[in-house]
């Protein structure tokens, strides 16, 4: 591996380069596919007068007329030159009607062309991939080197280097998405070392951040979503998908293991979770639960997606077209857009999924009932196991804050005392049986129970029954009632939810109710629990399907423990239709994990003596406490908070959409793409024919979706590496080299350095996909480090700067201008990498018309909200206000390039959003925490914080006087400073700050909103 340092800051200007020859590729190939390819290039359909200019042994053959359109040389005897100099509106080429006229230069290059030769070139993009020599032009790093030749050939001078304030900013926004720290920009002016800039590369390299930065550009290519798009538009479970991008890019995952993974992981052998998991990526495609739908039309839709998908993400190209016809300006026939689909139709998939949850679907053989976008795998998450561990630690250390030894003593006396009698914390009591029907007790409606309860008893409850249960459990406590289904479980005919309630009955007195809820069952419907427990959550027991043979067990618990003595009864109800083999028992041990009284561990804690206790039978103890006496209520019900919190982390596992492999369904050419229409010939998997090594699938073999894998990242294939390449200058130029990064056809553009990418699609590939190599390459050169300031001279030269004289500015991704807001705020949350997806503040009434079902929005709470983009939830048909604003994709489709606008919507996002008010209010308390002289010192800092460098005299004094005028406001009218400091949930100041905060909030959103802070230049 290689790497290159750079050894000069300014670029030397070779000598100017001499006049180069007609390139077909650069100059011709462009003209003749917008102007001729339509009517005489790759569509046999669509070609007139049976001339083909797109290949030239065809252009070169004389025509039934006798003329010869192209003849090497000749420019004065090749039909073409002849018709595109001529002057009569029947013979001119194009034709009038075209609305696609040659310029005059155009003409003459075309006419310069033929006379040179009329070479023709294989398109760049399909041609074998070479490395190119590097130009001798005095520099050791090879992209400046590329660049410099070129900015000769124009006798132009690059750019000098960035200033140090600019250029680690730019670096850190470019490597990570965030601004750097005031202290890390200290440290890096301070350095005077040699190495300097090189030891920030590297650092910024090795920080997870950068892998957050870098999964953004890839999921926008991956589609990824946390909703299937279509119809209602409903959640899907993916996340896991969306870290393992995360850690491929920080963990520098070759990208061609990367490429394996996504579209064929389940192929590997033995497959680990993480390869599985990868295989998210072809399941990112749009799906369907509406009703009325057609399941063969989306079977359609999803495979023609796929086929888009993988051709935009690896071949930089348009496949879409050839859909329905081959395609008119590119080599892509309809057959290889079906034979490449045919990869893809072994992936386990319904064109309809339905609820299934509620609907049993027995001709869906294998289908997993409990998901609604089956299948997928369960999976830890780093993310929720570092949540829960820290979560479990903090109900820890608040357990053992509300201990009380007195009284822990005594009860521990008892409760050892009890297990010794009742070895696993149940007993079973004295109980009677019978079957109510509209709150009156049925004739013959009693329940023999069996001698001494040891044994279970079978009930039998029709439509609207009851079964009544008393216990007589004799004196002591009662915190919790178990009940057990027996093995004669079942349903009548489908119950849907065990309803259960409690009454205590004293001696000689009435029944009075007690509440109870629903703890937690050993098998409960994963629709409402996820396997969880519940607590609080639900009254009933929601039953899973009938298992044969197994021994269901669920516990409730009393939200008071009740004393009570010989006579006392337990009156329990239990309706809906059932017919059960039941066992009740009670104990007098309650917990926040309710299951957990019968673990041995937690009876282990109980009997061992206090001093020989662990940390974890310490805690065992203290919550068996707490919940069983309820001696501190207070304390019980922020315990109780904390564990369903810890519950919201399901164990630290999380589901994820995954690719399975089954027998692969017929695919035809579809004749116009028309679904419906079965007459076009089958196919099998083959690779595009246009590319070299094609692969065709024969009747002994069956290509797969590795065999696909594994060609596109193979020496022979020159367009993955090219295509991923010349998306990845992109982000870091502004402009990628060739500008059309979806559409490296005929219709894209000729790179402004084809050599260059060349260089870097060989270097890419021969290091080993080493994709932290690469970026290390482009951001240790010169040309990264130029100064981005204007350049008039070039106005008319080079408008674009494509031969890259400077730097280009450019305004950051959606993502990454919320991300910057909130870190220069204080607020931006980056403890921990991945994990479920966020809900950021959002208009009320913007998922208005999201239906089937409908829904409401609810924003994520302080352990979330302040998260960083990546995270957002991402709706695909009702995006969050601000992604679109700021130009994010829905990602419906791959989306390997964002649009860039500039709208009023964006500043007004910026001035209105909660998030950025919130933002510029926190940001406000930050700099009114920090000592300073003066305001004007004040508003130097905040530009250091904000843009890495002081404020300019005129900002510094225009925003002094604007804080004098807001503070003269705010005095006037405080409850306006109480409306704006209450926007959001970040920590409010405190009354006597409430004007100087308010005030300095408002010169804190003027900054937030200004072009340098959402710009990298």
């Amino acid at each position: 591996m290689k790497f290159y340092f750079l050894t000069v800051s300014i670029l030397t200007l070779p000598l100017a380069a001499a006049e180069v020859p007609v390139s077909f590729n650069r100059d011709i190939r462009p003209i003749m596919s917008d102007t001729c390819f339509h009517c005489h290039g790759f569509d046999a359909k669509a070609r007139k007068a049976g001339l083909r200019l797109d290949l030239r042994e065809e252009a070169m053959k004389p025509m039934e007329s006798g003329e010869t359109p192209i003849v090497p040389g000749k420019p004065e005897k090749s039909e073409i030159i002849t018709r595109l100099f001529s002057t009569d509106e029947e013979e001119i080429m194009p034709p009038v009607k075209a609305h696609k006229p040659f310029t005059p230069q155009q003409k003459e290059l075309m006419k310069r062309w033929v006379a040179e030769g009329a070479k023709y070139e294989p398109h760049w993009a399909y041609a074998p991939l070479v490395r190119p020599a590097l130009p001798q032009v005095g520099v050791p790093h090879p992209i400046d080197a590329f660049v410099l030749e070129k900015l000769a050939g124009k006798k132009i001078t690059p750019s000098p280097e960035a200033s140090r304030e600019r250029l680690l900013r730019r670096l850190s926004l470019d490597l990570t998405g965030l601004p750097p720290s005031v202290e890390e920009m200290a440290a890096f002016i301070g350095d005077v070392s040699a190495d300097a800039y090189g030891r920030q590369v590297k650092r910024l390299l090795a920080s997870p951040q950068f892998g957050e930065r870098m999964a953004v550009w890839w999921l926008d290519v991956a589609r990824f979503a946390d909703t299937v798009g279509f119809h209602g538009d409903q959640n899907q479970r993916i996340f896991p998908y969306r870290d393992y991008v995360i850690a491929a890019f920080n963990g520098n995952k070759p990208f061609d293991q990367f490429t394996v993974e996504q579209l064929a992981g389940d192929l590997l052998p033995n497959p680990t979770p993480e390869q599985l998991v990868a295989t998210g990526y072809n399941r990112l495609n749009m799906m369907t639960r509406e009703g009325g739908a057609q399941a063969k039309e989306y079977l359609a839709k999803y495979g023609a997606e796929r086929v888009r998908a993988v051709a935009a993400a690896w071949f930089g190209s348009t496949f879409g077209c050839a859909e329905c016809h081959d395609h008119k300006f590119d080599p892509i026939k309809t057959r290889d857009f079906y034979e490449l689909q045919s990869f893809f139709a072994d992936v386990k998939q319904w064109g309809v999924y339905s609820d299934y949850g509620y609907t049993p679907v027995p001709e869906l053989k294998g289908f997993d009932n409990d998901h609604p976008f089956p299948p997928e795998i369960e999976v830890e998450s780093p993310y929720l196991k570092a949540r829960e561990a820290q979560a479990r630690a903090e109900l820890a250390q608040h357990l053992t804050k509300s201990i009380d030894g007195e009284k822990l003593a005594t009860w521990e006396k008892e409760s050892r005392e009890f297990l010794q009698r009742q070895p696993d914390g149940w007993t079973r009591p004295a109980l009677n049986v019978a079957r109510y029907k509209d709150g009156k007790p049925l004739e013959n409606g009693a329940v023999e129970v069996g001698d001494g309860l040891a044994v279970p008893f079978d009930v039998t409850t029709g439509k609207g029954e009851e079964l009544h249960i008393s216990l007589r459990p004799g004196a002591g406590r009662v915190a919790a009632v178990r009940m057990q289904l027996g093995e004669k479980f079942t349903t009548e005919p489908e119950m849907k939810e065990m309803k259960f309630t409690a009454m205590l009955q004293r001696a000689g007195g009435q029944p009075a109710p007690l509440a109870i809820h629903f703890a937690d069952a050993d098998a409960n419907e994963p629709r409402y629990s996820g396997g969880q427990p519940v607590a609080g959550l639900t009254k009933g027991w929601r039953l899973p399907k009938q298992k044969p043979g197994q021994v269901f067990t669920a516990v409730w618990v009393l939200d008071e423990p009740v004393e009570l003595r010989e006579e006392d009864r337990l009156v329990l109800t239990v309706s809906d239709e059932v017919k059960a083999t039941l066992r009740f028992s009670v104990s007098p041990f309650a917990a926040l994990e309710p299951l957990r009284i019968n673990d041995e561990s937690a009876r282990k804690a109980l009997l061992a003596a206090p001093e020989k206790r662990s940390d974890t039978e310490r805690q065992q103890v203290a919550e068996l406490w707490l919940c069983s006496t309820q001696a501190d209520r207070p304390a019980l019900q922020k315990a109780r908070e904390m564990a369903a919190a810890i519950r919201q982390f399901h164990g630290s596992k999380a589901w994820s959409l995954v690719t399975k492999s089954v027998e692969p369904m017929t695919v035809r050419v579809l004749p116009r793409g028309n679904w419906q229409d079965e007459t076009g010939a089958v196919v099998l998997p083959a690779t595009p024919s246009f590319l070299p090594a094609r692969l065709e699938s024969t009747p002994e073999r069956r290509l797969t979706r590795l065999d696909l894998a594994r060609w596109i990242v193979s020496k022979e294939n020159p367009i993955a590496a090219r295509t991923v390449m010349n998306r990845l200058w992109q982000p870091f130029f502004g402009t990628a080299l060739s500008a059309a990064v979806d559409d490296l056809g005929s219709q894209g553009e000729w790179p402004s350095h084809p050599e260059l990418l060349d260089w870097l699609a060989c270097e890419f590939r021969e290091s080993g996909w080493d994709m932290k190599h690469m970026v290390e390459l482009i951001v240790t050169s010169a040309t990264y480090r130029q100064s981005s300031n204007l350049r008039p001279e070039l106005k008319d030269l080079d408008p674009g700067n494509r031969l890259l004289a400077s730097q280009n500015p450019r305004r950051l991704e959606a993502e990454f201008v919320r991300d910057n807001a909130l870190r220069i705020a204080g607020l931006l949350d980056t403890r921990l990498i991945g994990g479920p997806s966020a809900k950021p503040y959002q208009p009320a009434g913007h998922f208005a018309g999201l239906q089937f079902p409908d829904r409401g929005y609810l924003a994520s709470n302080a352990d979330e909200q302040w998260r960083r983009g990546i995270y957002m939830h991402w709706q695909r048909t009702f995006l969050h206000p601000m992604l679109v604003n700021f130009d994010a994709p829905s990602r419906d489709e791959c989306a390997a390039l964002r649009t860039v606008s500039n709208t009023p919507q964006q500043a007004l996002t910026l001035l209105n959003d909660p998030t950025f008010v919130e933002a510029s209010r926190a940001f406000a308390s930050r700099l009114l925490a920090e000592k300073s002289d003066s305001d004007s010192a004040r508003v130097d800092r905040a530009f250091q914080i904000a843009v890495g460098h002081p404020a300019k005299a005129k900002d510094r004094e225009r925003l002094v006087a604007f804080l004098g005028e807001q503070r003269k406001q705010y005095a006037a009218t405080p409850d306006d400073a109480q409306k704006l400091l209450h926007i959001g949930i970040a920590p409010q100041p405190a009354n006597d700050e409430a004007i100087e905060t308010a005030a300095w909030t408002q010169v804190c959103r003027v900054l937030l909103n200004a072009q340098e802070t959402i710009t990298r230049y």
